[in-house]
């Protein structure tokens, strides 16, 4: 199992972007590499990372509102939000133009950040990264026709159908879901949006890297970016799952610093 209690980053502090106090860390020199964490993570999860990378680089992680140190979004925000707050924190920081490194849903922002504004990123490391609709399943249309009732049950049938859709809540919905707590229309804001369109739209080179074992984010989505992207290569990361940078760390830094010196 993938372990995230690494120890945080030094000294991460706190600026304000978007009108939100933002938590971050901002350590070495060089070029600048923005680092961009998963859902219901934080930077903290990137600590061997930074501590490896602060070497060569100047490397800034920064927690997305609502998880970690930051604030909570005042609404429920879209990718594009998390987009504007990402360029925020860049303005935040003197950073002009970066190359960034986006995991899973940080992948989501990074995507949409480089199609929209091509000329703010160098290099593109999406690290099993979300963006790619879920393939039609059996499954996945039971799921989503019990959810529909449910919805139609709370809206219609008084308390009894509230403590219906609970139950069925309980059953069909992901982790991430029931754990975004104050966050979850902003997570089904999120994941009902397809990037593939902005993917094409792509100008930065771009590094893919999976872990094999990935069942949140599978291998095919990687694959399927590579397709898109117009200049991309996928490494696939045995021994690894969703977080393949901790899983297989060695190699995982290997690759990336030879992707960005390239």
């Amino acid at each position: 199992m993938t372990s995230l209690s690494a120890p945080p980053p030094d000294d991460p502090t706190f600026l304000t972007a978007g009108g939100l106090r933002v938590r971050y860390v901002s350590v070495g020199q060089g070029k600048p590499l923005l680092l961009m964490h998963g859902w219901g993570t934080s930077l903290d999860t990137f600590a061997g990372l930074i501590e490896d990378l602060r070497r060569l680089y100047r490397v800034i992680a920064f927690d997305f509102p609502g998880h970690g140190g930051s604030d909570l979004p005042p609404a429920t925000w879209t990718v594009d939000d998390f987009v504007r707050l990402t360029l925020d924190v860049m303005a935040g920081l003197g950073v002009e133009r970066a190359s960034m490194l986006g995991h899973s849903f940080g992948g989501r922002v990074a995507i949409k950040l480089a199609a929209a504004y091509p000329d703010r990123v160098d290099h593109l490391v999406l690290v099993d990264s979300a963006g790619v609709p879920p393939r039609r399943t059996v499954r996945r249309i039971l799921k989503r026709t019990a959810s529909r009732l449910a919805n139609a049950a709370g809206r219609h049938l008084g308390p009894p159908g509230r403590a219906v859709r609970r139950r069925i809540v309980a059953r069909i919905a992901s982790t991430d879901y029931v754990n975004a707590g104050p966050l979850r229309d902003t997570f089904l804001a999120i994941v009902k949006e397809d990037l593939r369109p902005a993917m094409v739209r792509i100008a930065a080179p771009t590094l893919l890297v999976w872990g094999e074992s990935d069942a949140d984010t599978p291998p095919a989505d990687g694959r399927e970016m590579e397709r898109l992207i117009p200049n991309a290569s996928l490494l696939v990361l045995k021994s690894a799952g969703h977080f393949a940078y901790l899983d297989q760390h060695g190699r995982f830094r290997l690759a990336v610093l030879a992707f960005l010196d390239d």
